[in-house]
C-alpha cells in the first residue's frame, strides 16, 4: 500500500489527518487526552472522537492487554487500539486486510519510517510562537530518553526562528550568555515572518519543519526521523534534497561543499592538518544554498562534543551533551544568511588597520639577531612588512611572560622594537594558555592566589603538561580570570617589551601527557554531579544569565549503556582524531573542573574562545585602541575578538589548495580575518611552492608566512625570484588595502535596512551568483568582496589556470581588457611563474592607494579609483576611511560612489575624518563605450587620456579632496 494512500483513511475517516509521504505523520484535529499508566510511566494517550476512545500509544503488547485492549499495531511506535476498531480478522475499516501481517503489525511501513522516540503530550501558546511538550516512548541505544521534554518555537524577527528543545525538571549544561551572546527576545511576534514552521499534534510521533514561506519549500524537517533525548546522547536529524549544497560546520581539512557521507566531528583538537578530522575549532552552523538560489542557514548553540553526518538525503547530528538550541536564518542570500547568523553570535571585530599588511614568523629564531637580520633582509630587498612576530623561541624556558635572558635579552628586544615602532611596524608574539607549576614565578604564585586555575575532579589544580613541563591552566570561564590575564600582559608589557598584539595558540587546550593524576596536593572529593556555571559573569554583568536554567550540566543517566554519568567514557563515542579516540586525548581531562563546578565535559570547545575575549579585552584596556589577537582554536562568536589561522599545515600544493576552503569557510563561521601559513609550517617549501603560495598568501585576509622549527628558511628574499614576485603582489595587496578595509568595516557594522548584506570580505563564487551551479563546487577560486576573483596556480608545475567566469563582464587587473563577457565559461588562461590571475568584475568600483612597504606609510599616500563598467555602463562601490586604530570609530568618513550613464559621482557622509586624508588623484574607468570628447569634475573641463583598444578613460592629473562629493561626466 503506498503511503499516500493512507491520507485521511484513520479512525475509519473521522479524524481530518494528513499523512506525510515517507514519514507516517498524523496531523489530527481531534479531543486528546493523556494520563499514565499506574505501573509504569509510559504514555498512554487517547484519541477520542465524540467519547469514544479510539488508539492509545505509547504502550507495549502487556500494557495494552492489562488495559483491557487488544491487537497491537506497530507502525513506527506501540499502538494499542480498541477491539472495536478491529474486525475479527484484524482489519481497521477501509484499510486493506493485506497492510498488515498475522500480528496486526503494519508490515508495509517501516519502524524508521514513523520518526520519533517522542510523542507530543501538550500544545501551548506563546507570545512568539508554540510550546510543545513531548514524552519518551522508547529509550535511546545510548541512554534512557528524558522525559518530559519541552520543545519551544519563538518567531524572533521576520528572518529568524528560534527552537529549543530541553528538559524542563533538570536544567543541564548550556553555552553561558556572557560567553556566547543569545539574542533578545522581541516582545510581539514578528509581522512579516519569511518563514512558517509545522509541528507534530497531541498524540503523534514528533517532528517539525521550517518551510520558506514564498516558495513553500522545506528548509528543515525531522519528519520520519528519530529524536533522541538521552543524558549523554542526543540525536536528531533533518532530510535534505538531492543533489544539496551545503556548507560549513568545521573545523576540518576538507572541500568546501559538504558531500553525502561526510562525518564531521566537532571537539577541538591539537592535531596537525589531517583531512577531515576534527581541527582547533569548533562551528556548528552551517549554509545551505538551493537550486533557486535561496539559502538558509542553520546553526546548532551547542558546544558539547559531536558528530553531524551526512547521507543520500540526511543529515544527522550526534551529540553527548547540552540541549538542542537551533537558529534558523532565512536570508535568501547567502550573503545575508551569514549576516542574519552574525547578527546571533556577534558580529565581526574591526581589525587595526596594520594587521591587513604582512607578517612574518616562524618557529625557530635563535635569538633577536637573527630576528632583526630578518627585517634588514627585508628592508633590503624592499619587500613590504608591517609585523615582526615570535614563536617560543623568545621565552625564558618557555614561561609565558618572560624573555630569554641570553638568547632575547630585555634591552636587545626593547631596542629592536622600539626601532619597528619608528618605522610605523608592529611586534607580535606568541602565548600560550599553560602556567608553569613554578613557586616564585609570578603568574603562577598570582594565580594560586586568586584561585583561577582549573581544578581536577579532588579541587586541586589540574596540572597538565605543555612547553615547559607541568602546567596550569586558567580557568577563562572564572570571571577572576581576565582581569588576573590582563596584568599579566600589563607587566609584560611594562617590564619586557610592548608588544603590539598577541598570539595565543595551544588553546584547545592542548596537553602532550593526558596526565590526570599529576594533581597539586589536596585531598580526593567526589566527582560533581551538578555543573552549575548559572552565576558565571554574573558578578561582572550585574545580572544572571538570560536562559532561564540553573544549568544543572547532566543528570545521571539510567539507560542500559549510562548507569551513571561517565563523562571521559560517554556511551556514544565521537570520531576524535577520526579513529574514536578518547575524549582526553591530548587535552584537559573531562573531569577537570571549572568555575561553578562546569565540567571540562562540557565547556571544553569554549576555552580558546574565552581566552580570546580574555585576551581582546587585556589588550584594548591597556593599550586602550583596537586589539589584534590570533588564536587557534576558536567557536562561534570568537571572531567578535580574534583573527585566525588555520593552523600547522603542509608544505604542500594540496594544503595550499585547502587553505582557500578554509579562508572560505571562516567566513561563514564570523572571522573573516583568517588565512594559512603561507609557505606552510611543515616541510621544506620549494621556491616553486613559495613563488605560488606567496602569490595566494598576499590575498589572504590574514597574510602571514610562517614555517615550523628545523625547516629550511622560506622567508620571501631567500630566493631571488621569490623576492620579485613578493614585491609585485604585496604591491597589489597593499594598494587594496582601503578596499579590504571597507570589507572588514561593512561586516562589523550592525544590520541597517538601507545597507546591502554584508557580513564575508571573500567569498565563494556561489555567493555573488547563487543560481549558478557550476559555482557551488568551485573552491580554487574566490572573491574579495564582490569586486576581485583570484585565481591561483595550485598544481605543481602548471603554466596555465583553468578559471571559471560567471555571468557579468570581467576585466584583466593589469591590462583592462575584457577577459570574459559571455557568462557562465571557463577559459585556460597562461599564468607563468611570475603572475597570478586576478580580473575585476563589471559593475565593481574599487578604491585604491599607492602602495609602499607599510601601512602607515601608504596611509600617508594618494588615492585612486578603478571603475569597471558592467554591460550597461553602470557601476557601485563605496570607501571606509578612520584613523585605523581606535576603539570608538566615531570619527570616519563613508564615501558611496556610482556610474551610471557616462557619469560618475562620490556621495560622502561624515566629512569630518576625510578632511585630513590625502586627495583622490587618479580615477580610471574600463569599458567606457565610445570615444569621448570631453570630460568635466563638477562642471568644469579636465585632462583625461582614452585607450580605444581596452575603452579605458584616465583622469590622471587630479587633486580632489576626500571629503568632497563630486560628479565626473564624459560625453
Amino acid at each position: 500500500m503506498e503511503l499516500s494512500s493512507l491520507k485521511g483513511v484513520f479512525m475509519d475517516g473521522l479524524i481530518d489527518s494528513k499523512i506525510d509521504e515517507g514519514s507516517v505523520l498524523i496531523e489530527a484535529n481531534s479531543n486528546v487526552v493523556g494520563h499514565h499508566l499506574k505501573a509504569k510511566k509510559r504514555p498512554l494517550i487517547d484519541v477520542t472522537v465524540g467519547a469514544k476512545r479510539k488508539r492509545i500509544v505509547g504502550i507495549d503488547e502487556n500494557e495494552c492487554e492489562t488495559a483491557d485492549h487488544s491487537r497491537k499495531v506497530t507502525v513506527g511506535q506501540p499502538y494499542c487500539v480498541d477491539k472495536s476498531d478491529w474486525d475479527s480478522s484484524c482489519v481497521v475499516p477501509s484499510i486493506a486486510k493485506s497492510d498488515w501481517d498475522s500480528s496486526c503489525v503494519a508490515s508495509s511501513i517501516a519502524k524508521s519510517d514513523s520518526g520519533s522516540s517522542y510523542v507530543v503530550s501538550s500544545v501551548a501558546s506563546t507570545i512568539l510562537g508554540v510550546k510543545l511538550t513531548l514524552t519518551s516512548i522508547e529509550s535511546s541505544e545510548y541512554g534512557q530518553n528524558i522525559s518530559p521534554l519541552v520543545v519551544e518555537f519563538a518567531s524572533e524577527t521576520n528572518g529568524r526562528l528560534h527552537v529549543k528543545a530541553y528538559d524542563p525538571n533538570n536544567a543541564r549544561w548550556e553555552v553561558p550568555a556572557s560567553v556566547s551572546p543569545i539574542p533578545t527576545p522581541p516582545s510581539v511576534a514578528p509581522t512579516s515572518p519569511q518563514f512558517t514552521y509545522q509541528y507534530a499534534q497531541v498524540g503523534q510521533p514528533f517532528f517539525f519543519k521550517v518551510i520558506r514561506k514564498s516558495t513553500s519549500e522545506v528548509l528543515f524537517s525531522t519528519a520520519g526521523t528519530s529524536l533522541q533525548f538521552a543524558d549523554q546522547y542526543l540525536e536528531l536529524s533533518t532530510t535534505l534534497p538531492t543533489n544539496y549544497n551545503i556548507y560549513g560546520l568545521g573545523e576540518h581539512v576538507r572541500p568546501l561543499r559538504i558531500t553525502p557521507g561526510s562525518s564531521l566531528t566537532l571537539w577541538s583538537l591539537d592535531i596537525q592538518h589531517p583531512v577531515d578530522i576534527n581541527l582547533y575549532g569548533s562551528h556548528p552552523f552551517y549554509l545551505d544554498l538551493r537550486p533557486s538560489g535561496d539559502a538558509h542557514g542553520v546553526f546548532l548553540r551547542n558546544c558539547n562534543g559531536m558528530d553531524v553526518k551526512t547521507d543520500t538525503n540526511l543529515l544527522t547530528y550526534k551529540i553527548i551533551g547540552g540541549i538542542l538550541d537551533f537558529y534558523f536564518m532565512l536570508g535568501p542570500e547567502p550573503e545575508a544568511v551569514v549576516q542574519q547568523y552574525h547578527e546571533i553570535i556577534g558580529r565581526p571585530h574591526m581589525p587595526p588597520y596594520w594587521s591587513l599588511g604582512w607578517h612574518q614568523c616562524r618557529y625557530g629564531y635563535p635569538n633577536i639577531q637573527a630576528v632583526e637580520e630578518v627585517v634588514a633582509k627585508y628592508s633590503a630587498n624592499k619587500i613590504p612588512l608591517d609585523t615582526m612576530w615570535t614563536d617560543i623561541d623568545y621565552m625564558d624556558a618557555y614561561k609565558d611572560f618572560t624573555l630569554d635572558p641570553v638568547n632575547y635579552p630585555t634591552s636587545q628586544v626593547q631596542s629592536f622594537v622600539s626601532d619597528l615602532h619608528s618605522k610605523g611596524m608592529r611586534y607580535v608574539v606568541i602565548v600560550d594558555p599553560g602556567i608553569p607549576t613554578e613557586t616564585g614565578y609570578g603568574p603562577y604564585d598570582d594565580g594560586v592566589q586568586q584561585g583561577i586555575f582549573i581544578k581536577d575532579e579532588s579541587s586541586n589544580i589540574l596540572v597538565g603538561n605543555v612547553w615547559p613541563g607541568p602546567c596550569a591552566f586558567p580557568d577563562f570561564l572564572n570571571p577572576a580570570t581576565t582581569p588576573y590575564w590582563q596584568t599579566q600582559i600589563a607587566k609584560f608589557r611594562s617590564n619586557f617589551v610592548d608588544v603590539d598584539g598577541l598570539w595565543i595558540d595551544m588553546n584547545e587546550a592542548s596537553n602532550f601527557s593526558n596526565d590526570t593524576t599529576d594533581t597539586l596536593n589536596g585531598t580526593a572529593k567526589a566527582l560533581p554531579e551538578v555543573n552549575d556555571p548559572q552565576e558565571i559573569h554574573a558578578a561582572a554583568d550585574g545580572h544572571p544569565l538570560q536562559n532561564g536554567h540553573s544549568h544543572r550540566g547532566h543528570s545521571k543517566g539510567t539507560g542500559a549503556r549510562c548507569a551513571q554519568f561517565s563523562p571521559n567514557d560517554p556511551p556514544y563515542a565521537i570520531n576524535n582524531s577520526g579513529s574514536k579516540a578518547a575524549l582526553n586525548t591530548k587535552t584537559l581531562d573531562m573531569t577537570a573542573v571549572h568555575y561553578q563546578g562546569v565540567l571540562e565535559y562540557n565547556c571544553k570547545n569554549l576555552y580558546g574562545h574565552t581566552e580570546a575575549i580574555a585576551t581582546h579585552t587585556a589588550l584594548e584596556n591597556i593599550i586602550g585602541k583596537r586589539s589584534f589577537v590570533l588564536s587557534r582554536s576558536t567557536w562561534p562568536g570568537s571572531g567578535a575578538y580574534t583573527a585566525h589561522w588555520t593552523g600547522d599545515n603542509n608544505s604542500t600544493y594540496e594544503d595550499m589548495h585547502y587553505s582557500i576552503p578554509g579562508m572560505l569557510s571562516f567566513q561563514l563561521f564570523g572571522i573573516p580575518h583568517v588565512g594559512a601559513d603561507i609557505g606552510g609550517f611543515e616541510g621544506a617549501a620549494t621556491e616553486e611552492l613559495c613563488s605560488r603560495w606567496t602569490q595566494l598568501g598576499a590575498f589572504y585576509p590574514f597574510a602571514r608566512n610562517h614555517n615550523g622549527l628545523g625547516q629550511p628558511p622560506q622567508e620571501p628574499y631567500v630566493w631571488s625570484s621569490v623576492a620579485a614576485i613578493a614585491r609585485d603582489v604585496l604591491a597589489i595587496r597593499y594598494s587594496i588595502l582601503p578596499y579590504y578595509y571597507t570589507l572588514f568595516y561593512k561586516a562589523h557594522r550592525p544590520i541597517s535596512p538601507g545597507n546591502a548584506p554584508a557580513a564575508t570580505v571573500v567569498r565563494p563564487l556561489f555567493f555573488e551568483f547563487p543560481t549558478d551551479p557550476k559555482t557551488y563546487d568551485i573552491d580554487q577560486q574566490f572573491l574579495i568582496g564582490g569586486g576581485l576573483l583570484i585565481s591561483p596556480v595550485l598544481k605543481q608545475g602548471a603554466t596555465s589556470v583553468s578559471a571559471y567566469f560567471p555571468a557579468g563582464k570581467w576585466y584583466d587587473w593589469y591590462s583592462h581588457e575584457v577577459v570574459s563577457s559571455a557568462g557562465g565559461e571557463t577559459k585556460e588562461l597562461p599564468t607563468p611563474i611570475d603572475h597570478i590571475q586576478i580580473q575585476v568584475r563589471g559593475g565593481t568600483v574599487i578604491p585604491l592607494q599607492c602602495p609602499a612597504l607599510t601601512t602607515a606609510a601608504s596611509r600617508s599616500n594618494s588615492f585612486s579609483l578603478l571603475v569597471a563598467l558592467d554591460t550597461a555602463g553602470n557601476a557601485t562601490g563605496d570607501l571606509y576611511l578612520d584613523d585605523g586604530e581606535s576603539l570608538s570609530m566615531s570619527q570616519h568618513t563613508f564615501i558611496a560612489y556610482q556610474a551610471t550613464c557616462s557619469n560618475l559621482t562620490a556621495t560622502v557622509t561624515d566629512t569630518e575624518y576625510a578632511a585630513n586624508c590625502p586627495p583622490l588623484t587618479r580615477v580610471t574607468i574600463i569599458g567606457v563605450d565610445g570615444t569621448p570628447s570631453h570630460v568635466e569634475l563638477n562642471g568644469a573641463a579636465i585632462d583625461f587620456k582614452f585607450n580605444p583598444a581596452t575603452s579605458e578613460l584616465v583622469l590622471p592629473s587630479l587633486d580632489v579632496k576626500m571629503s568632497m562629493q563630486f560628479a565626473i561626466t564624459w560625453a
